[in-house]
């Protein structure tokens, strides 16, 4: 019997994430019936009269953070989260490795805004996840980004069953064999799958050999 994995976003921007769970292998996920999406509206749960969720950092500074509350009010209505994520570009180094962890687990993802969010939201966490060593205006891509990658690693989410298993970031050719100068590698036109795969092995980006964190 398949089980259908929880996957919890809590943003300020529902209507962004909810139209990329709609397509692409996230609706795959969905229509077979492997994935739920639960899209949580932070201003939801705040107790400002004006569904602020955001206020003025401690100490000065500029910018405004996220406040505590309807974030861990958020999380505490969720029956069954799994694992909790907070996405952060402080966070743990998101690759293949920490994909595959999570594949097949429920999964709640927080996604920031504005300058921060309140320290103490890491106490009601068990991750903080960094997609890589840049800022964005906030969590929305990232959470994304870890929900596709970890979905695709489930079994009967993808079309090809291959594809999660051979995905290993090697260089592809279609038609035509010559375009502008350019052939595509003479082993690949040879018909001698041994050969194929050795070639693809070796010039695979990422895979079995991986050593980034995770």
């Amino acid at each position: 019997m398949k089980k259908e994995i929880s996957v919890n976003i809590l943003t300020i921007f529902p209507e962004a994430i909810r139209e990329y769970t709609r397509v692409g292998i996230l609706e795959q996920a969905r229509k077979k019936g492997l994935a739920g999406f639960r899209i949580i509206d932070l201003r939801d749960f705040s107790s400002d009269k004006h569904k602020k969720v955001d206020d003025s950092p401690y100490g000065g500074g500029p910018g405004m953070v996220m406040s505590v509350e309807p974030i861990v009010k958020a999380l505490e209505s969720i029956e069954n989260p799994g694992v909790k994520i907070l996405l952060s570009p402080t966070g743990e180094l998101f690759n293949r490795k920490f994909a595959a962890k999570l594949a097949g687990k429920n999964l709640t993802l927080i996604c920031g805004r504005y300058a921060g969010i309140d320290e103490r939201v890491k106490k009601y966490v068990d991750r903080v996840i960094s997609i890589g060593d840049f800022v964005l205006s906030g969590g929305e891509l990232p959470a994304l980004v870890v929900v596709e990658a970890a979905l695709r690693l489930i079994p009967g989410v993808l079309g090809n069953e291959q594809s999660y298993r051979e995905d290993l970031g090697y260089p592809s050719y279609t038609r035509p064999q010559v375009f502008r100068g350019e052939k595509v590698p003479e082993v690949l036109l040879s018909g001698d799958h041994r050969e194929i795969e050795k070639f693809r092995k070796q010039e695979a980006r990422y895979g079995k050999d991986d050593k980034r964190s995770g």
